[in-house]
C-alpha cells in the first residue's frame, strides 16, 4: 500500500458480530471490497449471506475538524429517503470505534452506472444529451425538496453563504498549504472583488454537484441513486450549478476529466449554456452571469486538492491520486481565473 494511503483496517469477525447484532435482517458476513475511487470516505462492497451492501468509513488517521461527517451524510440522506431525489437507503450509522477504528454506515446496494467520464464514451450519441438533462433536472429537484417538510432547516445557515464560504475554505487552503500558491492567490482576490450582493436564498445543496456522483440504471437516463452527500449543507441554489458547470471546463486529460476544448454538438452533449437554461427553467428563474459561481467552485475544488495533499503527507489520504490532485491544485485555480475572464 502507497504510503500516502491511511484505511481502516477492517476486522470482518468482529464487524459481521456487530451488524448481525445491530440489524436482524443482516447474516453471514462473507467479504469486504474497497472500491477505489474519491479522495475522501474509503468505501467497501460488503457481501454477506443476506445479500449485498455499501459500507462506508472515515479515513484512518488525524481528520481535520468537520471533515469526513458521516453523520451529516446520515443525516441527509435518511431524511431524503421518501423524497423525490432517489438515495440509497442507509441501514445503520455506528458510532463506536471499537467495532473498525472509525464511524461508518452501511447502506443498500444499489444497482447502476455511474459515469466517470463527461464524454459519456461507452454510451451512443444520442443517448448522451439525455444523461445531461436528468443531471441537471435532478438538480433542480434536490434544490427545490422543501427543506423543512425534511426537518432540515438547521442542516445550515442562511445567508452570505459565499462570503463565509471563502473564508472557510480559505482558512483551510492557508493551514494545508502555508506557502501558498500563487494562481490561487490570484483567484481568491479576484473572487472577492466579484463577490455577488447575499439575496439571502437557501436550499439543499449538494455540496459535490458532478455527473459521477449520479448512479444511473442500467437501461439508460433514469437516475437510480444520488451519491457523496458528504458535503451537503443550506445554500445557495447556484454554488451547486457553478460546481456543475464547472468541471466540465477542466481539461480533458486531468485526472478528474472535463470537456475543455472538445467539440460538444460532435459528442451529442449539450453546451455550458443549454444545461443552465433547462436548469432555469426548472426552477422557475431569471437566467444571470455564472462565471462567479463556476470560479467559486474550481477555487473550493483548489482548496480541498490543498487539504489532501497535506493528507497525502501525512499518509492519512484514501486515494493515492489525493497526492496528484495536491500537487496540481493550480489546474482548478487557472481553469477558475480563465472563466472570470471571459466577456458576458
Amino acid at each position: 500500500m502507497s504510503p500516502v494511503v491511511g484505511i481502516p483496517q477492517l476486522d470482518l469477525v468482529r464487524l459481521g458480530a456487530y451488524l448481525e447484532a445491530q440489524l436482524p435482517a443482516f447474516a453471514g458476513l462473507r467479504s469486504a471490497e474497497r472500491l477505489i475511487g474519491g479522495n475522501s470516505n474509503p468505501i467497501w462492497r460488503i457481501a454477506a449471506d443476506s445479500g449485498r451492501y455499501i459500507l462506508r468509513t472515515q479515513p484512518a488517521g488525524l481528520l481535520l475538524k468537520s471533515a469526513h461527517a458521516l453523520d451529516r451524510e446520515y443525516r441527509v440522506i435518511t431524511a431524503l429517503r421518501d423524497s423525490a431525489v432517489p438515495v440509497a437507503r442507509i441501514h445503520l450509522l455506528c458510532n463506536d470505534l471499537d467495532v473498525v477504528g472509525v464511524q461508518f454506515y452501511l447502506m443498500e446496494f444499489v444497482e447502476g452506472r455511474v459515469h466517470p467520464d463527461p464524454r459519456l464514451p461507452e454510451l451512443p450519441q444520442a443517448q448522451r444529451v439525455a444523461i445531461y438533462h436528468s443531471a441537471i433536472d435532478m438538480l433542480a429537484t434536490i434544490h427545490r425538496i422543501d427543506i423543512d417538510a425534511l426537518g432540515l432547516r438547521d442542516f445550515g445557515r442562511s445567508g452570505h453563504y459565499f462570503e463565509r464560504q471563502l473564508h472557510r475554505w480559505n482558512t483551510q487552503y492557508r493551514t494545508a498549504l502555508p506557502q501558498g500558491d500563487a494562481t490561487l492567490e490570484a483567484l481568491i482576490d479576484a473572487l472577492q472583488r466579484a463577490m455577488p450582493a447575499d439575496d439571502a436564498v437557501a436550499v439543499l445543496l449538494h455540496g459535490d454537484a458532478r455527473l459521477d456522483n449520479l448512479m444511473f440504471d442500467a437501461a439508460g437516463e433514469r437516475i437510480a441513486a444520488v451519491l457523496d452527500w458528504e458535503l451537503s449543507t443550506l445554500g445557495h441554489p447556484l454554488a451547486d450549478l457553478g460546481q456543475f458547470l464547472a468541471v466540465q471546463e477542466l481539461p480533458s486529460d486531468y485526472l478528474l476529466p472535463g470537456l475543455a476544448g472538445l467539440d460538444r454538438r460532435a459528442l451529442g452533449i449539450p453546451t455550458a449554456q443549454e444545461q443552465a437554461q433547462r436548469y432555469f427553467g426548472a426552477m422557475g428563474r431569471a437566467p444571470v452571469d455564472l462565471r462567479f459561481y463556476q470560479a467559486f467552485a474550481l477555487f473550493r475544488q483548489a482548496a480541498m486538492s490543498a487539504g489532501l495533499r497535506r493528507r497525502a503527507e501525512l499518509g492519512t489520504a484514501v486515494a493515492e491520486s489525493a497526492l496528484f490532485f495536491g500537487q496540481t491544485l493550480d489546474v482548478f485555480a487557472r481553469v477558475g481565473l480563465d472563466i472570470l475572464a471571459r466577456p458576458i
